[in-house]
């Protein structure tokens, strides 16, 4: 096989390359969006709330020394009050993956799931890779979603 051609199925990544990928973070207000992404980001966790106001950034770079290409990941952390949903469109535009997150204490969160995902196919993003998460799962004693709950939901995303 010459260097040009390739078996279907096969990557070949020839020096640095550098990708980028919009993950927008959706999910009712305070399930934990923004502290998982600073918990990924920084290794630490924040206990005060802030409420996000329309959307915030995040970039995270990921080397994959092995490919010797560099991944830039952009999370849209996107506020979840009704009141910014109309600000929704353009935040949503063009993203190459979802992280729909809820919080297991919260079963309304967990119902509401369906709607940010219906949201986000109004928009033309059914077929982006999505993750469902369920977020403070060390609140073990007061947890009202269970893992077949959430394993059949996502099998319907």
């Amino acid at each position: 096989m010459s260097n040009n051609e390739r078996e279907e199925g096969e990557i070949i990544f020839k020096g640095k390359t550098d990708a980028i990928y919009k993950v927008i973070v959706v999910g009712d207000p305070a399930v934990g969006k923004t502290e998982l992404l600073t918990k990924f980001a920084t290794n630490k966790f924040e206990k005060k709330y802030l409420p996000t106001v329309g959307v915030s950034i995040l970039k995270e770079v990921i080397e994959l020394k092995d490919f010797n290409v560099s991944v830039n990941l952009m999370f849209w952390d996107i506020a979840g009050q009704p009141q910014f949903y109309m600000l929704h469109r353009p935040y949503f535009n063009g993203a190459d993956a979802m992280l729909l997150v809820f919080d297991l204490t919260r079963t309304s969160t967990f119902s509401n799931i369906n709607n940010w995902y219906n949201h986000a196919v109004k928009y033309g993003l059914s077929g982006i890779p999505r993750i469902l998460i369920g977020n403070k799962s060390h609140l073990k004693e007061e947890r009202k979603i269970i893992l077949p709950m959430a394993e059949h939901l996502s099998e319907n995303l």
